[in-house]
């Protein structure tokens, strides 16, 4: 088990259309334990490179952090955050959800969460506030283009270059680089991406969908997602199966309704929450007194 809790994603849970009340908060390894297992079931068949991708995906959001997060806190270099990440740190260093999580609300304090008012009518003098949308900057860089081949360790003889090239893309859509890199690979490289981005986006939507939910969210994605060809959605009602302090883990079986060969699958959600107030007494001025100019 890992000793140093990253933060791979944050789910911001609304009370109201006016308030985030409590965030949540999924380790950079569980993401990407997600992510693999929504792969292994959408793609029974993928490659072994594929699935090494998958595996190393997000790494970068756990040994890139930014430093307004990091405070210069030695257990957090990169070496000692990529060896956690492989589990073979030779110390004790630990950092802790909690930890992690209060430093996150500090980092917010420190101009990392913009937000971004929506008025009931934009070009009123004082139209109220109908809606406060927030950017929350995440804790780490630009987590795949930053990713170095050194970074990577296990993945298969003479695959390295093709599996730093899947995770560098992942999150690029810039033509000439998808271009570039089936000059060098071949259509093969564009189907991974394919399935690799797929298995992250439906591992992400559906995360979502069982944190809002058995948080009681405002605001819930839609009970079904049709992002990929598989049209996924819920056969039941996301459940808890534990809630202990600031963790929590909660599950919902899924279908793919367009591809029936497929069986059902319970996807599992671990999770840690903590109060927060996000209506800044700016906000606030604005939602009694109109908008202000």
């Amino acid at each position: 088990m890992t000793q140093i809790f990253t933060i791979g994603k944050v789910i911001q849970i609304r009370s109201s259309p006016l308030k985030i009340n409590r965030l949540a908060f999924i380790e950079t390894e569980e993401h990407i334990r997600q992510v693999i297992q929504m792969l292994d079931w959408l793609y029974p068949n993928a490659r072994e490179n594929l699935r090494q991708a998958a595996c190393l995906h997000d790494i970068g959001k756990k040994i890139y952090l930014q430093s307004d997060f990091t405070q210069r806190d030695k257990r957090l270099t990169q070496q000692k955050l990529r060896d956690d990440f492989y589990q073979s740190a030779n110390g004790g260093e630990t950092f802790t959800a909690e930890e992690a999580i209060q430093r996150y609300l500090a980092f917010l304090k420190q101009g990392h969460a913009k937000p971004f008012p929506v008025y009931q009518n934009p070009e009123g003098e004082n139209s109220p506030i109908t809606e406060v949308r927030y950017q929350l900057d995440p804790p780490f860089g630009q987590h795949a283009a930053m990713i170095e081949r050194t970074d990577l360790r296990g993945v298969v003889d003479g695959q390295l270059d093709y599996v730093h090239t899947l995770i560098q893309l992942h999150h690029n859509f810039q033509v000439d680089k998808l271009v570039a890199a089936a000059a060098e690979y071949g259509e093969d490289i564009i189907n991974d991406l394919y399935c690799l981005i797929t298995a992250d986006q439906e591992a992400s939507r559906w995360a979502e969908f069982v944190v809002q939910t058995l948080e009681k969210g405002a605001e819930k994605p839609e009970g079904r997602f049709r992002f990929s060809e598989f049209s996924i959605e819920p056969v039941s009602s996301p459940e808890e199966n534990l809630r202990k302090d600031a963790h929590v883990q909660g599950q919902v079986t899924l279908k793919a309704s367009h591809c029936p060969a497929l069986s059902e699958w319970a996807f599992v959600v671990d999770y840690y929450v903590t109060d927060c107030d996000f209506l800044t007494p700016e906000l606030r001025e604005r939602k009694r007194g109109g908008k202000k100019r």
